[in-house]
């Protein structure tokens, strides 16, 4: 026998229902409300209004809290009940908001505990970085970044928290916080003053130039280079994240689904900052990371001393050191 075989299926309830009578259904429906916890649950939640489904987001929130940091340190953990909890909201609420916000409170909630109690197992990391992954891939169902907003601060916090845990618990979450289709420039960690001068120095080069191709006088040239320049920072923290090759094609794909400019203007300012990195001898570095933050994005940068030797940069934190 099949699971649950046993049981009516949807169509014989249905039909047997329509049999009755509408005192018996009320009756069946308020003896069942009384009996079953879930029922009595899921009515509420159906029928009431916003302030009492935020108190039952609430019971479930602390159901989360209380499987990490029990009031009792007796308990035995079993993260299967948090997730449980999870699960068990998501088939009481519809509302996506909220479903996403316990989703994410169970992540933080992971990242403290093993922030507390230091290196838990395999397991318990890969059920963490999947309900994170569940919470971009909501996130990215929405066709504005209004969900993105309300939790944005949130997402990067557990990624930032999670740096220097083993187990490539933090790589594997800030891969997918790269993944999140909403992500600018002020969601990633940037040099601004390195990113100001790249700026000024592409417009400045535009504005001698007499006749630029594909750009419309009425254009703000400021305007077009900076959102162009902060989507490509944008990208490549996204490809560094995710440690993969791409192609220029990409990359300047990336950019004009972005900002809405025409491939041909996006390589005209992508070739301006190219010339920027020549004339300041900054040439990509790829064997390494930087040993203080981390980052991947290194340059090489001749300088001219009595040895004839070339400085490697990290473009992120500014660290510099002898290659």
């Amino acid at each position: 026998m099949k699971k649950n075989e046993y049981l009516l299926s949807a169509a014989e309830v249905k039909n047997i229902l329509n049999q009755q009578s509408r005192e018996t259904l009320i009756e069946l429906l308020v003896e069942s409300y009384k009996s079953i916890p879930q029922l009595k649950e899921y009515i509420t939640v159906k029928y009431s209004n916003n302030d009492t489904v935020q108190q039952i987001f609430e019971v479930y929130k602390n159901k989360v809290h209380d499987v990490f940091f029990p009031k009792s340190m007796k308990a035995q953990f079993k993260i299967g009940q948090a997730r449980k909890a999870v699960n068990d909201f998501k088939k009481l609420c519809s509302d996506e908001k909220l479903l996403v916000d316990l989703m994410l409170y169970y992540v933080e909630m992971g990242v403290e505990f093993t922030n507390t109690y230091g290196d838990i197992s395999d397991s318990f990391y890969s059920s963490i970085e999947s309900m994170y992954k569940s919470v971009v891939n909501s996130i990215n169902k929405y066709k504005n970044p209004e969900i993105f907003s309300i939790f944005r601060n949130r997402l990067k916090a557990v990624v930032d928290d999670t740096s220097g845990i083993g187990w490539g618990f933090h790589d594997i979450l800030r891969e997918y916080y790269a993944e999140i289709k909403w992500l600018e420039l002020e969601d990633i960690g940037v040099d601004d003053k390195e990113l100001t001068q790249i700026k000024e120095y592409i417009s400045n080069r535009l504005r001698r130039r007499n006749n630029i191709p594909n750009f419309d006088e009425k254009i703000d040239i400021n305007k077009v280079v900076s959102e162009i320049i902060d989507a490509d920072e944008v990208f490549f923290s996204k490809m560094e994240a995710k440690g993969g090759n791409y192609s220029n094609d990409d990359e300047y794909n990336f950019i004009s689904e972005k900002t809405g400019y025409s491939i041909e203007i996006i390589e005209l300012i992508l070739w301006q900052r190219y010339c920027y990195e020549m004339e300041n001898d900054y040439w990509q570095y790829n064997q390494g990371k930087c040993s203080k933050c981390g980052s991947s994005k290194l340059y090489i940068k001749e300088v001219p001393n009595e040895d004839f030797v070339d400085k490697v940069i990290c473009k992120i934190c500014g660290t510099e050191f002898i290659r």
